[in-house]
């Protein structure tokens, strides 16, 4: 038995609905429904009555859902009772909503820091931001929306904004900025991507898709290539172009379309100032030189 399956088994009893939970885990329907499947077999028992269109916990699922929060419980007060070691080795463990911003700032904030260890992982989303904070999961959090606590302070952190890369010669690059949903016959490809800006402007990229036919890959590799031995555009992020390289001879155009802005910030307990007073500070430099 694997806590992954635990924690699905307790988002589809608080959800009695698997799409409705698939989609607050960002997974897929079935693999929900075979965790779940094999979760039942493992305890031998059925734990959800199910028709159509809901399910719901039988007896046995309410029993088993009261054994679930308790190790889950007892799961995070463990993480909570080491996060406090943590701070004391000089570790700093940082949470994003995105990878862009994680992949942009954590080589610079550890070459700014070469003695502090710095930690980071990806939020699957940003629902538990002030839990996170309060009970000591993160030092700090990077996100789109703002944790509302009076023991949080929240302060600017990055600007993002999607943009369009197009190689050199193409007739586009004579334009100071485009607009796409004005444009025809444009030969489009994406690099997928995941986290709190990608599902902001997600209604776009179907869009995009529809329009223009554009093809997402999820191998950097196919992706890449395809950039290397054709005339085509693609899209990238204000940040994401600092780290990654979609080739020499490449124009950034802003985009005009509505909707591709987005502001990213940093929270932190008040408690924590003094020991943030490094990444603060190199957020304050950071803000100054963008």
């Amino acid at each position: 038995m694997e806590l992954s399956q635990l924690r699905y088994f307790q988002a589809v009893a608080e959800c009695n609905n698997m799409s409705g939970a698939a989609e607050k885990l960002h997974i897929s329907q079935p693999a929900l429904s075979t965790a779940i499947k094999k979760l039942e077999e493992e305890l031998g028992i059925p734990l959800f009555e199910r028709s159509k269109n809901k399910i719901c916990l039988n007896d046995t699922g309410r029993l088993a859902l009261t054994y679930t929060e308790a190790i889950l419980a007892k799961i995070d007060e463990m993480k909570n009772t080491f996060d406090k070691f943590i701070c004391k080795n000089n570790i700093l463990p940082l949470g994003f909503c995105d990878p862009g911003p994680m992949r942009f700032s954590v080589p610079l904030l550890q070459k700014a820091n070469p003695d502090m260890n710095i930690t980071s992982a990806l939020l699957p989303d940003e629902n538990n931001l002030e839990k996170l904070l309060l009970t000591h999961r993160y030092d700090a959090i990077i996100s789109i929306n703002k944790p509302q606590d009076e023991n949080i302070i929240t302060i600017p952190f990055a600007e993002e904004e999607l943009m369009l890369s197009v190689p050199s010669g193409h007739p586009l690059t004579k334009r100071k900025s485009i607009c796409l949903q004005n444009e025809q016959n444009l030969q489009l490809i994406n690099y997928s991507g995941d986290g709190a800006f990608v599902r902001k402007i997600q209604p776009f990229i179907d869009r995009l898709t529809q329009n223009f036919g554009m093809k997402t890959y999820n191998d950097y590799f196919v992706f890449r290539q395809l950039l290397e031995n054709n005339n085509l555009l693609c899209l990238t992020t204000k940040l994401v172009r600092n780290y990654r390289n979609d080739g020499t001879d490449r124009i950034i155009i802003p985009l005009e379309d509505e909707g591709l802005k987005a502001t990213y910030y940093l929270s932190y307990l008040k408690s924590n100032r003094k020991y943030l007073s490094p990444l603060l500070a190199w957020v304050e430099k950071l803000s100054h030189n963008s």
